[in-house]
Formats: structure tokens, sequence, C-alpha cells
């Protein structure tokens, strides 16, 4: 496999397990909203905090990210934003677009921004 082919199958690779994470954060504010039977809307006009999983490439990654529910929302207002640890962004697959102080937004690069896009949940709501 050439550097390139390698590069590109990388790319595909992170932004799948990204993807996968991202989809797991949407049931987690699911059940967040359910739970106190409030909507999105009202949790965010609230500041209401909730914890997520890391969305880096790392398949064995454990680490929780706390943010508000507002902040969760503006990130999945765009299919090619992930949020990751600090220090647990790749550059080879992603860009960093703003650190904050406990996580740091990402956007996919190459083939991965492509593979975001089609597998961002959101739109797939959208188009059934």
């Amino acid at each position: 496999m050439s550097a390139t082919e390698d590069l590109y199958a990388r790319r595909v690779r992170a932004a799948k397990n990204q993807s996968l994470l991202r989809e797991v954060n949407e049931r987690i504010e699911h059940l967040e909203a359910g739970q106190t039977r409030r909507s999105v809307f009202e949790e965010m006009r609230l500041g209401k905090e909730i914890d997520l999983a890391c969305e880096c490439m790392d398949e064995t990654c454990t680490e929780r990210v706390t943010m508000t529910v507002g902040e969760y929302e503006e990130l999945r207002s765009d299919s090619n934003m992930f949020f990751v640890r600090p220090g647990q962004d790749v550059r080879e697959v992603e860009v960093i677009l703003r650190e904050e102080s406990n996580y740091v937004v990402v956007r996919k690069i190459g083939a991965g921004a492509l593979v975001a896009e089609k597998l961002d949940p959101r739109k797939r709501e959208r188009m059934q």
C-alpha cells in the first residue's frame, strides 16, 4: 500500500470511528433530555451540562467530555465537527478549529470529511 493509500484509509477509518462515537453522544443527549422531560431547547436555555464520550479516533478511549447542551448543539450544526480531549487530535486526519478548556474541536480532512458528512445521524433523520 502506498503512503497516499495508507493516509486515505486512515482518514476514512478515523471518520467512521468518530462518527460512531457521535451517534453514541446523540443517544446520550436524547436520554438526558428524556430523563428531565425537557426539550433540547430548554436544556440549552438552562445551560445544562452533559457528560459525553470523547470522539477521538482511539478505539480504546473511554474518556469523557463535559459540555453544555448548547455547546454540543453548536458542534452538531456541522457534520464535520467532532470534539476530542486535549492532545488526542491526530493531525494527519483532522485539523483543530478551536481549543476549549477540556476539549478540542476538530474537523476531518480529505476522505474523512466526506465520510463524516455521509454518516451524520442528523442528516439521515432529515432524509427519511
